[in-house]
């Protein structure tokens, strides 16, 4: 995946949420997957991203000026040696042709109640084509572009960026350190992420052949973060230190104290003691043969099993109630909403070449999780205050359903990923008790009962 991709990833959606002609109010909430428009090869963005970054090379030597089209039409043929002149020409026309961007101008400090005021800008060209010679050269924004998608965020790293914080502190810095430790735990959330996905998702092999190679650097980095970070804490401790940070405080005016600091380098290190016992876990499950996940099922076997021994009857009509509609009431959406299905049409019935942009739109995401979480997060956390929450008490409370609709995978979810609850919980099996409950639809609980409970605190 190279910068670039990164750099789409994170801006698809929200040009297509500005293209979108979907109205205000309307109660047609769902969003239907279609596929973008296009010949779905990868060729044209591959050739503008070559191009920008060759301009960008360019630009640091030249020291702005223009560069010749023979000259990019040599690079791009190293590439890609059957590369037209018209191909060249098309992407750059593409690249320095303006399209205008609608966008609401909220002023800091403006009150809600004020009338949103609506700006636009051009300047989304990125290339600079000069209309008499052809030279071209990037644009104020293509050379953010390009900038944009160079950032690294990889956790390999972030080691450099913990010694940033340091020097922030050594010199007196105090404002760049909370910024720089959000930066650091971008990387590392980011990394622990990936890694529960790839426990979920053995599939994966790409990834995972890539952390059995890193795994050495990985560790290294965090060894690496872990110690930056300690020194960070134990500058901070000093007296001539503390002294320092009470006149910097003074002259700038700033209403903090140490404990934000040491709050943020805190993050950082829970965040890495996370990292490490999953990256731990991953690479004992790779040791072990046995990656697989709670949620991942084998539905073919699923199938096979069910033909052979079929279920309980009440099992079957627990889940046949849960395949018809939960109630029958018709909605149209708006004629604006059927835009994109009538280009798309339009588009395939038609002999000549149409130029428009089409809305490509998303699966529809389901909310159930966040719907358990809003009534059920506040409840689990108050009893997990005074006392452990088992499995079972979880149950036997109710806590599975809400206003007659099911949450059981939710609640499950919960003791396999107690961090979306709080960040300091941690999951144990009840060794006097077993799990064997029977549910009025017929579902039947068996196996360890697993416990919720907060992290005990490292003695001193």
């Amino acid at each position: 995946m190279t910068p670039w991709t990164n750099l789409l990833i994170t801006t698809v959606r929200l040009l297509d949420l500005h293209d979108s002609s979907h109205e205000r109010g309307s109660p047609y909430v769902r969003v239907a997957q279609m596929p973008r428009p296009g010949l779905k090869d990868g060729y044209w963005l591959d050739l503008a991203c070559l191009l920008l970054d060759y301009l960008l090379e360019e630009d640091f030597i030249s020291n702005g000026g223009f560069i010749r089209f023979n000259r990019c039409l040599e690079f791009t043929r190293e590439y890609y040696p059957d590369c037209s002149n018209d191909d060249l020409q098309f992407v750059i026309n593409s690249l320095s042709t303006p399209s205008e961007l609608f966008y609401i101008n909220r002023q800091p400090g403006e009150s809600p109640d004020k009338v949103q005021s609506i700006a636009s800008t051009k300047r989304t060209a990125l290339i600079e084509k000069q209309a008499q010679t052809g030279h071209v050269r990037l644009t104020q924004a293509g050379r953010q572009a390009v900038n944009l998608a160079g950032q690294v965020e990889d956790l390999l790293y972030s080691e450099y960026d913990a010694a940033k914080a340091l020097t922030a502190i050594t010199r007196g810095d105090y404002a760049r350190v909370p910024d720089i430790c959000n930066t650091i735990l971008l990387a590392i959330r980011g990394l622990t992420q990936e890694i529960r996905t790839i426990r979920e998702n053995p599939t994966r092999e790409s990834k995972l052949t890539a952390f059995q190679e890193h795994q050495r650097h990985y560790h290294n980095a965090l060894n690496s973060i872990q110690r930056t970070i300690l020194d960070c804490r134990a500058q901070l401790l000093l007296p001539e230190q503390q002294s320092r940070f009470e006149a910097w405080q003074q002259q700038n005016h700033q209403d903090w104290d140490l404990l934000m600091l040491t709050q943020s380098l805190n993050r950082v290190m829970n965040a890495i003691e996370n990292l490490s016992r999953r990256l731990t876990e991953l690479l004992t499950d790779i040791a072990d043969g046995r990656i697989r996940s709670m949620g991942v099922i084998d539905f073919t076997q699923l199938a096979q099993d069910i033909a052979v021994q079929p279920p309980v009857q009440a099992l079957i009509d627990a889940v046949s109630e849960r395949c018809m509609p939960f109630y029958v009431q018709t909605m149209f959406p708006s004629p604006n909403d059927f835009t994109s299905n009538l280009l798309d049409q339009r588009s395939e019935r038609s002999e000549e070449a149409l130029i428009f942009d089409s809305i490509s739109e998303d699966d529809y995401q389901d909310t159930a999780l966040h719907t358990f979480l809003q009534h059920r997060s506040e409840l689990m956390c108050q009893h997990i205050e005074k006392q452990p929450l088992t499995l079972a008490d979880a149950l036997n409370n109710g806590w599975h359903q809400i206003e007659g609709e099911d949450f059981l995978p939710q609640l499950l979810n919960m003791y396999v990923d107690p961090e979306q609850l709080q960040p300091d919980l941690v999951v144990a099996l009840d060794p006097e008790q077993t799990l064997e409950i029977r549910l009025p639809d017929g579902r039947v609980l068996k196996g360890d009962n697993p416990i919720l409970m907060l992290r005990e605190p490292r003695p001193e």
